[in-house]
């Protein structure tokens, strides 16, 4: 997506109830930063280092903030990306900051499919592995600027909306088109929105307007001409009504267009399509220097220790795999990039071989810049 909006939220908590402190974006048009914003209120200035939006106020339901929010949104009107957006959009919709049905996309989704074969996603460990030298600290504005740089070294190129099925768990995909016969202009110029749970479907609905004249858009703003609503409308009904918005039904709509379009011939078509993004898994590249070597593998987390020895003895054809923290007689450490650990002070003391798990990725991945 050349077209997003980078969001990062810090709370104290992983429940609701906690609150909201810190609010970063970073508004990328035609794959360029053209906006930053932190929103927050310090609190304390000399806790702020340490992240997770200690130093500053809780924000959940200041109106100011909000608006300050909702303005870039609706400005740009481009879809949020998030580093496991479904928690950032958890709080954002809960405290009315974000609308409900509004685009999301996880970047952790999206950099699985373009590289299945990392150990782990997590911002910080796909900093290391694309070389990005940038410390994170939970500290929301910084987050946003890692999470930029690590989208353009990695390069996803599929995208899913969150709540999508994912397309490994699909044989095919299915596009769903509109086909409506003939032309009116009474909503000719008119920007439209769409909201709440319908028994017509929204493709079709979209179809309708865009043969109407009109520009069908996300979000509820000073420009909404028409807030059409079904059931369930949520916080863009509160909007429309905030700015003045005409609002009517799904029903008001049909009806409107009847005279001019001809819907006893619409039909909704659903189309099948091959799911051909979907990334197979990469060879291993040897390294012949390890081979007959003694690997520790005992600093990694368990569930990645499983896959590293497997790659390990089956594929690199290393002589031992040592998982005690005492493991100093080897020839090489394998090592959580995270943290500091004596094992690897000691090991380096006496001039054992130590590799961060990300560079032993890059390894057996052939990963060059």
């Amino acid at each position: 997506m050349q077209n997003m909006i980078l969001l990062d939220i810090e709370t104290m908590d992983f429940g609701v109830e906690s609150g909201i402190y810190e609010v970063a974006l970073m508004v990328i048009e035609n794959g360029e930063v053209v906006l930053s914003e932190h929103i927050a209120e310090v609190k304390n200035g000399t806790l702020i280092h340490l992240g997770m939006g200690e130093g500053y106020a809780d924000i959940s339901e200041d109106d100011l903030k909000k608006d300050q929010f909702r303005n870039i949104i609706n400005r740009y009107n481009y879809p949020v990306v998030a580093h496991n957006v479904s928690f950032d959009r958890k709080f954002l919709v809960y405290y009315g900051w974000l609308d409900e049905d509004y685009e999301c996309y996880d970047s952790i989704r999206a950099i699985k499919y373009e590289n299945p074969d990392l150990f782990s996603y997590s911002l910080g460990y796909l900093s290391s592995f694309y070389n990005i030298n940038r410390p994170l600290k939970h500290v929301a504005l910084d987050d946003v600027k890692a999470l930029y740089e690590v989208i353009l070294k990695a390069k996803p190129t599929l995208w899913v909306p969150l709540y999508k099925v994912a397309p490994s768990k699909l044989k095919n995909f299915v596009e769903a088109t509109a086909n409506v016969e003939g032309k009116s202009t009474i909503f000719q110029g008119k920007r439209i929105v769409f909201t709440g749970a319908s028994p017509f479907p929204r493709v079709l609905m979209k179809e309708i307007a865009s043969k109407c004249g009109a520009v069908v858009t996300g979000s509820v703003s000073s420009k909404t001409a028409l807030l059409v609503c079904g059931e369930r409308p949520g916080s863009k009904l509160d909007k429309a009504k905030e700015l003045g918005v005409e609002i009517q039904t799904d029903e008001w709509f049909i009806d409107a267009v009847s005279k001019d379009l001809n819907l006893e011939t619409v039909s909704v078509t659903r189309q099948s399509i091959a799911a051909t993004n979907e990334k197979q898994e990469k060879n291993i590249v040897e390294i012949p220097e390890w081979e007959g070597r003694s690997v520790n593998i005992a600093l990694l987390p368990v569930r990645i220790q499983r896959r590293v020895e497997d790659i390990l003895v089956r594929q690199i054809k290393v002589k031992k795999i040592n998982k005690g923290t005492n493991g100093y007689k080897v020839d090489v450490i394998i090592h959580s990039d995270d943290g500091e650990y004596a094992l690897v002070k000691k090991a380096e003391e006496l001039q054992i071989e130590t590799v961060p798990l990300s560079q032993f990725n890059q390894m057996i991945l052939g990963y060059k810049e």
